[in-house]
């Protein structure tokens, strides 16, 4: 027989390459729930996010459209929670049994604008001969159809797996397998035991820790890491005494599911990691990568993230897709292919004279941020922060996290803060000393 090693192998290899993924973005907040009223099994966590995806991707066909409930293909629905039982009425009785199941939304509290809810997991279900209808509860909708943060999950990664536990444990440390610590949050073991199982009464033997481990942890640790894109591991903290008290995860993506940077450019590996924090995905990275140069993925990302940062226009409510949208239409004027000039011709697009002359004055902004004192300067990212309403956008208080893709946007901001809107005066002027426009004295 095969070793776990090998069966982990074949599983990974599979996936990659004779399955598509089936990717539902969950926001953060439904990720991050614990149950209340029971206990969530597979089939019911699997049917729930399928439902939720076929529910996301009807709101995206018809945006600003307010439906009361959603129906999905009965067919549908057992395909992708892989149930194959012909006695339909055990399926039904998983989905009236979430009607039971209540359910304390974003149990963290600490990602984005944080919304804490307790209801009802799936208020309304239906049956008929061919499909499953549903509903939300109202309260709940803006949080799963309008979330700036989520995840992306693959569930034909999530029903391979056999333990609830695994279907739930993965789900969670999957959020963080961009994490640069490569560490998920720190919660108390029995928090722990809660998300990824649910409540225990005071005489369950699944209140001692040692048990716990043994009968839950462990197994669902080990599926995952036999049957998944990803490889976790359990830390401990004892926290100063002899029992454990805190539980954390350290999760790493398996290296046949990296994209491997090239190996003669670094610079194209900086560019794949500032994609995929964009939310942008994996196979949306590879066709970025080889369809265009560095240099016109740069000029994109600028004029995204300026756009981003321009709070006087409609807020971005999905910064990948909105650079996606841009480089497909070539809306930043440098990263277009410069056209042959008309003899004569000595005055550049006006739309690339403003694009040159944004980019000269962040920088000068750049250079003025940089010669404040650190006490101004907090100031300066405090006063920033104060007005972004997606979380994705703010200045982290960790230096060390002050990329680019945060710091680009707060000097553009700085450099209308200081300086005002330009006028076309400032522009022409630039133009000018720039030798953007050439001025012939009459002889």
């Amino acid at each position: 027989m095969p070793n776990d090693e090998t069966a982990g192998s074949q599983m990974a290899l599979a996936l990659l390459f004779e399955q598509q993924p089936e990717i539902l973005k969950k926001p953060v907040q439904a990720i991050h729930m614990a149950i209340t009223g029971g206990i969530q099994n597979k089939t019911q966590r699997l049917a729930f996010n399928a439902m939720l995806k076929h529910a996301l991707e009807e709101h995206a066909k018809n945006p600003g459209v307010n439906v009361d409930s959603y129906s999905i293909s009965r067919v549908e629905l057992m395909r992708i929670i892989d149930y194959t039982s012909p006695n339909r009425k055990h399926l039904k009785d998983a989905l009236l049994q979430m009607q039971k199941l209540t359910v304390q939304w974003d149990f963290l509290q600490q990602d984005g604008d944080a919304m804490w809810a307790s209801c009802v997991l799936l208020p309304f279900v239906g049956f008929d001969r061919d499909r499953v209808y549903y509903s939300y509860s109202p309260q709940i909708k803006p949080m799963l159809f309008d979330s700036k943060i989520y995840a992306r999950l693959d569930l034909r990664i999530q029903r391979t797996f056999k333990l609830d536990s695994s279907a739930a444990l993965y789900e969670w440390v999957n959020r963080f397998r961009t994490n640069p610590s490569k560490l998920t949050n720190e919660m108390i073991w029995e928090d722990w035991r809660w998300v990824i199982y649910g409540e225990v009464n005071e005489k369950s033997v699944l209140n001692e820790f040692k048990l716990f481990k043994r009968e839950k942890l462990k197994p669902a640790i080990k599926e995952i890491n036999e049957k998944s894109d990803l490889t976790i591991e359990l830390i401990e903290n004892k926290d100063g005494g002899r029992s454990v008290k805190y539980l954390q995860f350290r999760v790493e993506e398996k290296s046949i599911f990296r994209i491997e940077a090239p190996a003669d450019s670094g610079e194209k590996a900086e560019w794949e990691t500032r994609l995929e924090e964009m939310g942008i995905g994996v196979r949306d990275r590879k066709k970025i990568m080889s369809a265009y140069s560095t240099a016109v993925i740069e000029a994109t990302w600028r004029f995204t993230m300026t756009r981003v940062a321009d709070k006087s226009q409609t807020a971005i409510k999905n910064i990948g897709a909105y650079m996606k949208r841009a480089l497909e239409g070539k809306f930043a004027p440098e990263s277009a292919e410069p056209a042959p000039a008309a003899a004569g011709q000595d005055v550049k697009s006006m739309r690339e004279i403003q694009s040159n002359f944004t980019r000269h004055r962040t920088s000068e902004a750049e250079a003025m941020f940089k010669e404040m004192p650190a006490d101004d300067r907090d100031a300066v990212i405090a006063e920033y922060n104060e007005l972004q309403t997606n979380s994705a956008t703010r200045i982290p208080e960790e230096v060390e996290k002050q990329g680019a893709r945060f710091m680009v946007p707060l000097y553009s901001w700085l450099a209308v803060r200081h300086w005002g809107e330009p006028t076309p005066q400032d522009i022409f002027q630039f133009a000018i000393e720039s030798g953007a426009i050439s001025v012939n004295k009459q002889q």
